[in-house]
């Protein structure tokens, strides 16, 4: 069987040009207008996000905030940042984790 070559890995973003995310869902327990949930956020991108060098892209509504992650090269995302986004909303009293995927395709990823 032959491989592909270098250059329709990267155009089908397969091998090592594959690009992953993760996806999870958390409750903002407090009042999604509050002050302290402005806090929360910026705690949450600061502390969370960036500090694992993550971007993310999602939404924050009255029912829960459903996000997606992936490193600033997504090609390196990788289970240490899963795990760290993991504890860290683990470790909060004013979020709740409802579900943290695994490690997916970003381009393929189907809901």
């Amino acid at each position: 069987m032959r491989t592909m070559k270098k250059r329709l890995r990267k155009k089908y973003r397969v091998g090592e040009f594959r690009e992953l995310c993760f996806k999870f869902t958390f409750d903002y327990k407090g009042d999604v207008e509050s002050p302290e949930c402005e806090q929360f956020l910026h705690a949450f991108i600061s502390d969370c996000i960036e500090a694992n060098g993550l971007n993310c892209e999602g939404n924050m509504t009255d029912e829960g905030c459903n996000i997606c992650a992936f490193a600033e090269d997504p090609t390196q995302t990788n289970e240490t940042q899963r795990q760290a986004v993991k504890s860290w909303l683990e470790g909060r009293e004013d979020a709740e984790l409802k579900a943290m995927g695994e490690l997916a395709d970003l381009w393929y990823y189907v809901d």
